[in-house]
């Protein structure tokens, strides 16, 4: 009777045993899926926070007059806008960026779609493409509407010179990877190594691109100062 009992105390004592291991994986891995939320969800803050602060209205009059008052040579007086696309092809966080003349918005250098995600490694990544046929699409800021009927086929992206945001101080940082990033020169009909680079707070936009030839040579761009610091003048509006 005694061996019955202790055998029988052992078979109760073995499925009690499996239960505290089955416990203490759960525990584990519910540990680990909460540490996971931790390292991803400051990236998601940062998305959120990205997309909010972007769209309005930039420019640089003061940056371009204290370079006069000094005596330097000015950056170029710009004025940029940028206004959100209400399109689900053009995905969830997708933007118009129009850069014009600070004294005359009739000329516009610069128009291009930039898009941001999040990576499979839970990176901020912002796309960049420009416009097949840029002029249907002018001064689209002041009409964002038009932007719906964007599709794919309207746009060449630009491959290789994604850039990658990244929490600083103030704001945030983007830069892309310029081993990667080629475009056409204007001096040359080589393709050019482009470095991009763009900082971003509350109140302001500060963008930079400079070329390199196959030498490391600077072709196009600034060498001293070569961000432009665009403030956000009016909010933007839906």
């Amino acid at each position: 009777m005694d061996e019955l009992f202790a055998d029988g105390k052992c078979m109760r004592a073995r499925p009690l045993a499996l239960l505290g291991m089955l416990l203490c994986v759960g525990i584990a891995a519910a540990l680990m899926a909460c540490s996971s939320g931790k390292k991803t969800k400051p990236d998601e803050l940062g998305m959120a926070q990205i997309v909010r602060w972007l769209p309005g209205t930039y420019n640089n009059s003061a940056q371009h007059d204290a370079d006069v008052k000094a005596g330097k040579p000015p950056h170029d007086a710009l004025a940029v806008a940028i206004v959100p696309i209400d399109s689900p092809l053009m995905g969830v966080h997708a933007f118009y960026f129009q850069e014009m003349a600070a004294d005359d918005p009739r000329r516009v250098m610069v128009q291009e779609i930039l898009t941001f995600e999040m990576t499979d490694k839970g990176r901020i990544k912002e796309s960049i493409a420009s416009f097949v046929e840029p002029r249907r699409w002018r001064d689209a800021n002041l009409n964002p509407e038009v932007l719906t009927a964007l599709v794919p086929d309207d746009l060449t992206p630009l491959s290789g010179c994604d850039l990658f945001w990244t929490r600083s101080p103030d704001g945030f940082v983007g830069a892309n990877e310029p081993l990667r990033c080629h475009t056409a020169s204007q001096s040359s009909e080589a393709a050019a190594r482009t470095d991009l680079r763009a900082e971003l707070t509350a109140t302001q936009l500060s963008l930079s691109e400079r070329s390199y030839d196959a030498s490391g040579a600077l072709i196009a761009g600034r060498a001293e100062e070569p961000f432009n610091r665009l403030h956000k003048g009016a909010a933007h509006k839906p």
